[in-house]
């Protein structure tokens, strides 16, 4: 069961969200990055000026 993944099926199986803070200022260079799938929102969510710039940033 251990090895039931390679390194390859690794990286096409496993999606990575980021946690950290996201903001409009940040959001556009964060879902460049090829290792990052999405993000959780957390204060920028309650602006909603806010919450649609990062919005549109994807």
């Amino acid at each position: 069961m251990l090895n039931q993944y390679t390194s390859e099926s690794k990286d096409q199986s496993i999606n990575v969200l980021y946690g950290g803070s996201c903001t409009p200022e940040n959001a556009s260079a964060l879902f460049k990055m090829a290792d990052i799938d999405g993000a959780l929102i957390g204060g920028a969510s309650l602006k909603s000026k806010s919450f649609i710039n990062i919005v549109n940033a994807v």
